[in-house]
């Protein structure tokens, strides 16, 4: 707007022909040197506007040395010019912008106060220049023309410079405010992270301290489970133990119970020899003496029918067919023997039975007196914890070097069987460290086995010079042979069942990298835990088919060893080296199958070992006979072929 004002003034003053106009603005000018200065002024409009304001002021005075003092002052704006310009280049762009509006504000005001006075000073300025001489005056007019025309020409270029300007300080602005709101949300991420930065410490600080609480805990804990680990143990063994004890004098109860009843074991005494030798209980006793009452009462009415057989008359005997009396009445006798026989039979099948049933009984009364009897005479009968950790309570079983213990794991709370197996002291060296190779042997096989129809080995370890122990997992129920004995012949599907989990383990042996052949699949080997889940154990005669062994087999070189009935033929040849490969588990499995369908072995079920080695029965098997009863679906008949 100032710009507009100064260009107003200007074109009225020439079209007036009033060169006057210039020299009173800067006149008014300098008059307001205390608030405006000749520097000011020419920071804020260039250095022509500043050189004709400075100009005309001079034109406004009486005295004869205008023209030294218009010199004065167009040299002076120049240099002021100079260092305000190297003043200007230390402002930033913000600052030479508030200026130049400070500066446009300034004349505005100061053309509105002073432009009324500006008639009035223009007369004065007529009056004094008529008398001034020829000389000067022309000088004098020169010098404001040629003033004029530079500040005319200043104006032009300080409009074009400020036009040229206004987009630069507009975007500048811009660039300024965007950097502003830039700092400003700079500024709030910062208080904002640094507020989190605070509370994520002061979280760290609270789980370090929380942290060093629980490892102080942790510690407490240890130590206290240090101290109260043995007692706990010490607890929990003496519990057992009375459970045990309690168990062991019950099962001795019942054995003297079940001897008075079903039998016991006497001694007899031949000069020097000793032999032991079964003598039957009074249940036994009263079953035969039953039996041998029927079986003299079917001798007796066998003689009476005999004998009345003989009394009939002969047919050709008219006198006695005529009365028909007494031969109606042997008919009639003869048919009440029939009837009696049959019902003495029939009694005679019930005792049988009967004592079947006792038979049973008496075959488990048997193996549980030879239980006690080796568990009065083992070594470990004390209740003795073996490995810091293992309590052993009672005897399970025993074979020909080891000893099978229930035990309890003080660990991992839990039921296990411990098996001990003792080297006797008589061996020698060599037979000693192959037992042990052997029984190494068999736990790096069964170490390795994972799987649900498999029997767990958890630990070997060993406990003095010619004993070590293995940790096996404790199956609860009976085995295989012990279910035969109870039940000969049992039903299709339970039995479809059970082989059928005994083929899974099968498979799991074959489908490892190694794989083992068990080579000892029989019914004591097939453990049934609580829930009825069979389980094959015992891998004492296992083979690890190495990666290199062919289609036929890998070579047998225990032959001899196994159980013969449950063996295939070739197991058997002395001609040449066997070869043997998984279907030896197979044809175990077929004879289990046999065995549990129709109560007997297929091939020589009545024949010692010996027996069955010296006539090669294995070997000559080369057909499977199927009893007519019981009735067996084909299917299974199928699979056992």
């Amino acid at each position: 707007m100032s710009e507009d004002v100064l260009m107003h003034f200007t074109s009225n003053s020439s079209n007036q022909s009033d060169h006057s106009l210039p020299s009173k603005i800067a006149k008014l000018e300098a008059r307001m040197v205390g608030k405006t200065s000749a520097a000011d002024i020419s920071a804020k409009f260039g250095a022509n506007v500043a050189a004709g304001i400075c100009a005309e002021s001079l034109d406004s005075s009486d005295s004869d040395e205008d023209d030294s003092n218009v010199r004065e002052f167009l040299i002076q704006p120049n240099f002021q010019k100079r260092r305000k310009l190297a003043d200007e280049a230390d402002l930033t762009e913000v600052e030479q912008v508030e200026a130049v509006a400070d500066a446009r504000q300034k004349v505005v005001e100061t053309v509105e106060v002073k432009s009324g006075s500006d008639v009035i000073r223009r007369k004065q300025t007529r009056g004094k220049g008529n008398s001034t001489p020829a000389r000067g005056r022309g000088s004098l007019v020169n010098d404001q023309t040629r003033i004029r025309n530079s500040t005319s020409n200043g104006l032009l270029e300080n409009t074009n410079q400020k036009e040229g300007s206004r987009p630069k300080e507009q975007c500048g602005q811009n660039e300024h405010a965007s950097l502003e709101e830039e700092i400003t949300s700079l500024r709030v991420k910062i208080t904002t992270l640094e507020e989190d930065l605070r509370k994520t410490r002061q979280e760290a600080s609270e789980y370090q301290h929380l942290s060093e609480q629980l490892e102080k805990e942790l510690k407490e804990l240890k130590n206290n489970e240090c101290q109260v680990k043995p007692k706990r143990m010490k607890v929990i063994s003496d519990l057992l133990i009375s459970v045990s004890k309690a168990e062991r004098q019950e099962a001795r109860l019942k054995v003297r119970h079940d001897s008075l009843r079903l039998g016991n074991v006497g001694v007899i005494r031949a000069g020097t020899v000793i032999s032991e030798t079964w003598e039957d209980g009074q249940a036994i006793k009263d079953l035969n003496s039953h039996l041998r009452r029927l079986l003299e009462s079917r001798e007796a009415i066998e003689r009476q029918r005999k004998s009345l057989k003989k009394k009939q008359p002969d047919k050709g005997d008219g006198s006695e067919g005529e009365s028909g009396g007494p031969e109606e009445d042997a008919i009639i006798q003869d048919e009440i023997y029939k009837s009696r026989l049959a019902s003495i039979k029939r009694e005679e099948e019930t005792y049988v039975r009967e004592r079947e049933r006792y038979e049973l009984e008496k075959g488990r009364l048997i193996r549980e007196m030879k239980r006690i009897r080796d568990e009065d005479g083992s070594r470990f009968n004390n209740y003795q914890i073996l490995n810091h950790r293992y309590a052993l309570l009672n005897l399970l079983g025993k074979g020909g070097f080891s000893e099978v213990y229930k035990a309890f794991d003080l660990v991992e709370y839990r039921y296990v069987a411990c098996k001990l197996h003792g080297l006797n002291a008589n061996w020698s060296e060599d037979k000693k460290q192959s037992y042990i190779r052997h029984a190494i042997r068999e736990y790096n096989i069964h170490k390795t086995l994972i799987h649900h129809n498999i029997v767990r080995l958890w630990d070997i370890f060993e406990i003095d010079q010619n004993t070590f122990s293995t940790i096996l997992e404790y199956c609860s129920g009976k085995d295989l042979d012990a279910v035969l004995k109870a039940t000969p012949i049992l039903p299709e599907k339970e039995a479809r069942i059970i082989i059928f989990q005994i083929f899974q383990g099968l498979v799991y042996l074959n489908k490892r990298n190694q794989r083992i052949i068990h080579y000892d699949l029989k019914p004591g080997n097939v453990l049934f835990d609580e829930f009825g889940v069979a389980k094959v154990t015992d891998f004492g005669l296992s083979k690890i088919v190495e990666d290199d062994v062919g289609s036929q087999g890998m070579e047998l070189t225990s032959q001899g060893a196994g159980t013969y009935w449950y063996l295939p033929p070739e197991c058997f040849e002395l001609s040449k080296i066997p070869l043997i490969s998984s279907k030896v588990d197979v044809w175990s499995a077929g004879i289990l199958l046999y065995q549990m369908l129709f109560g007997r072995r297929p091939f020589g079920h009545d024949q010692t070992q010996e027996r069955i080695l010296r006539e090669d029965t294995i070997i000559k098997a080369r057909k499977v006979e199927f009893p007519s009863r019981p009735s067996v679906s084909n299917e299974a008949k199928a699979r056992i072929y």
